[in-house]
């Protein structure tokens, strides 16, 4: 088994391609039409300063390297696989006839203009580490600017990120151990988030292209794995901004029967560049497990092209294939899980900061939290999470006080918060609208793009088309005229999503619509399609689901619609990092999915909203809907017979009207009390309101001697996840934590959808 192995930049050098140009007159002409420069000149003549930027090396080593293979090629010379380190991956597949020489050119040269633009960034070569210990280094001194981008051999790691704290970290690598550390002469943070805006260009260029089926397998750069025709595309895309898996690739070919001797480099003439990675590739960890990946293409072999890739391109349904890839290196996940934000600071900063650490996107619960907590919980969690890590935090809509909404969105831009999780929003409000406005920025290109990202959570049709849609005028007119924004920043408004993904909110605990999954999810799929081709020059919009999901079986039907995520809720209210008593986790931990019930929402029961709360030994719901009805048939607290009222004082309350709707007037502003004194009726919805209140203190206080009013928010979801919580060793809430969930239902999520297609395609 032969290999050829293709060098990416960092091979360039003076005189190279040399008498091929002559030979191959014709692709030379060729080159030199595309690029509009003649690459011979470039290639021999240089100077060098111009031949090492990126815009000029990337297309002079596509050149040289293609021609050189066409050289070897018609000396008689076939291998059996074909691997290029980064730019030189399209040389790889031009030489496995996926495309022409010219089409890969252009490529190229479009990749390499997009990523010369980016000049903030720098590289450098730490050897004698390898990626964990890293990655270990990142995370322990907080590098927020700092990504591991080519992992060469197992122990020389290419990190690229911010120049200045690339060049700082050098004394922190050799302190871990590092034997060499060396910043490279580049531009640019290539392989890394900051490559994001180049990605999302390049996208524009790759779509369209058709793309062959590769005659010699190409291993790709993102996966480690033989390319799948159907994904070519889109593994370029991400190849911009991935690490390039060298070293893994390289393993693989080894355990596929390639000897050490038997890879030939095929690059510009001198000393081989590539070559040698194999060579300490093979002394410091040799091949990969062939037995393993035996199994892994056997079990991918009778699959559809679709599942196939999945099988092959993630070694089976791996729990990073699920959902969207591009969702999660928009947000820099691992996985396409996210946490959402319970309210009361129920989704904790614990809550958060761990699956931070954990590689996936947790949301703090802001509703009924005060602002100064609030401000204090952010602190904390930028404090506590790892360098680059994701977090987000929930905004919640106020309808009625939109001030509250105003002091939201002034934190969240005082401390530069990257990501919300907008909820419970029926319309679009000027405080969102200001957070996104404050985050917007032209590319180099002149495209928008947004620093501040949203996800909305809906659950209505009309609400996912106001945030599929810019700003409202009337919104941007209120906001201009007030000064809280530029006009500049209203005429990136005007061509942006307010979103930049949708989370399809099911029937779910706490406040729900009572939607179903199967109907609704399809709907807002079909609303974001017809998006998508009314704006094709825009960015797609994610689409994801909540609600109902707590056992890798609810996750998989979820997967199989098409979500590009999926987010828990109240399955992480029963874990350690929850910001609840441990009166609550014990009565969640025994809870069965029939023990649920709807109650009237506290604050929008004169709306008609409903919440969904644990009803087993608890007497919440029925007190809260009996509350309601005594609203609504009755027009004042004085209307109400004299017994009910004294039941009520007496077992909901535990204290007089009279008593409650003091603590109401210390804590409403004093219009709301003045209109409360001017109508009976809303008095007694700010009195009642009290109740919803305490019982949701006393669960979060766990107040044993008001158990039987506790307000807790869940859904049958929870009582399924107990059971598969049981099975995992997980029955009590004190061995739940929140990242070690995720990570058993993504990974049991995939191995339920591996064994579900085996079976239907008969292969089991």
């Amino acid at each position: 088994m032969k290999a050829v192995l293709f060098p990416g930049q960092g091979a360039q050098r003076a005189g190279m391609g040399g008498r091929l140009f002559d030979r191959y007159s014709e692709l030379t002409k060729t080159a030199n039409q595309v690029l509009g420069y003649s690459i011979q000149t470039l290639c021999l003549d240089g100077p060098m300063d111009r031949l090492t930027q990126t815009q000029f090396t990337q297309p002079a080593l596509y050149v040289v390297n293609a021609l050189r293979y066409l050289e070897r090629r018609e000396e008689g010379y076939r291998p059996d696989y074909l691997l290029g380190h980064s730019v030189s991956e399209y040389v790889a597949l031009f030489a496995a006839d996926v495309f022409d020489f010219e089409t890969g050119l252009r490529l190229v040269a479009k990749r390499g203009e997009l990523m010369s633009r980016a000049k903030s960034g720098g590289m450098a070569a730490v050897l004698g580490l390898d990626v964990d210990q890293v990655k270990d280094v990142v995370e322990r001194h907080r590098l927020r600017d700092v990504f591991p981008a080519n992992l060469n051999t197992p122990r020389q790691i290419v990190i690229s990120g911010d120049k200045g704290e690339i060049e700082r970290a050098e004394v922190l690598f050799r302190e871990a151990g590092a034997t060499h550390y060396k910043v490279l002469p580049v531009g640019g943070a290539f392989h890394s988030p900051y490559m994001a805006d180049a990605q999302r260009e390049f996208e524009e260029t790759v779509r369209g292209i058709r793309f062959g089926a590769p005659s010699i397998p190409v291993i790709s750069n993102v996966t480690a794995r033989p390319h799948e025709t159907e994904r070519i595309g889109e593994m370029l895309v991400r190849q911009i901004a991935a690490p390039v898996l060298w070293s893994d690739s390289i393993r693989y070919l080894l355990a596929k029967g390639v000897g050490v001797s038997d890879f030939e480099e095929i690059g510009p003439e001198g000393v081989p560049v590539v070559k040698a990675m194999v060579v300490r590739t093979q002394a410091e960890a040799g091949p990969l497990d062939a037995s393993q990946l035996a199994e892994e293409e056997r079990k991918a072999v009778s699959l559809p092209a679709a599942a196939r890739y999945e099988c092959r391109q993630t070694r089976e349904f791996r729990p990073e294939a699920l959902g969207s890839r591009a969702f999660c290196e928009e947000f820099g996940l691992r996985y396409a899980y996210l946490s959402g934000g319970m309210y009361q600071g129920i989704a904790s900063v614990d809550i958060v900061v761990a699956m931070a650490k954990a590689g996936l996107l947790g949301f703090f619960g802001t509703g009924g939290v005060p602002m100064a907590a609030v401000e204090s919980a952010i602190l904390s969690i930028q404090k506590q999470v790892p360098a680059g890590a994701a977090y987000g935090i929930n905004f919640i809509a106020h309808a009625h006080f939109p001030e509250v909404e105003e002091q939201v969105t002034d934190l969240l831009l005082k401390h530069r918060v990257p990501t919300i999780e907008a909820s419970a929003f029926m319309e679009i409000t000027p405080a969102i609208v200001r957070y996104r406005a404050k985050g917007l920025y032209r590319d180099s290109a002149g495209k928008v793009q947004a620093r501040n990202r949203i996800i909305a959570k809906i659950s209505r049709p009309e609400v996912a088309e106001q945030f599929l849609s810019p700003a409202p005028e009337r919104v941007l007119g209120r906001l201009l005229a007030a000064g809280s924004i530029q006009p500049d920043e209203a005429a990136m408004l005007r061509e942006t999503p307010m979103a930049d993904a949708l989370c399809v909110e099911s029937d779910s605990g706490g406040h729900t619509d009572r939607g179903m999954p199967f109907a609704l999810l399809p709907a807002i799929q079909k609303l974001r399609d017809e998006w998508t081709q009314r704006y094709p020059e825009r960015r797609r919009i994610h689409v994801g689901a909540a609600g109902g999901i707590g056992t890798p079986q609810a996750a998989a039907a979820i997967f199989v619609m098409g979500a590009d995520f999926i987010l828990t809720g109240s399955i992480n209210q029963c874990t350690v990092e929850a910001g609840t008593s441990e009166l609550v986790k014990e009565l969640l931990q025994e809870m069965n999915v029939h023990d649920t019930d709807y109650a009237p929402s506290g604050d929008l029961f004169e709306l008609g909203a409903t919440i969904q709360v644990l009803k087993k030994g608890i007497l919440f719901p029925a007190r809260a809907n009996k509350l309601v009805s005594l609203h609504r048939q009755f027009d004042s607290l004085e209307g109400i017979d004299q017994k009910t009222r004294q039941q009520i004082q007496e077992r909901y309350f535990k204290r007089s009207f009279a008593d409650v709707y003091a603590e109401v007037c210390a804590a409403y502003p004093a219009a709301e009390i003045e209109r409360a004194e001017r109508n009976p009726k809303h008095r007694m919805a700010l009195v009642f309101k009290r109740y919803f209140k305490d019982t949701t203190r006393w669960a979060l206080a766990g107040d044993a001697d008001h158990k039987v009013d506790f307000q807790i928010h869940c859904g049958p979801a929870l009582g399924a996840f107990n059971q598969w919580a049981a099975r995992q060793g997980m029955q009590s809430w004190r061995g739940r934590h929140v990242a070690r969930i995720a990570e058993g239902l993504m990974t049991e999520t995939a191995e339920v959808l591996g064994s579900r297609l085996t079976m239907m395609l008969g292969a089991g």
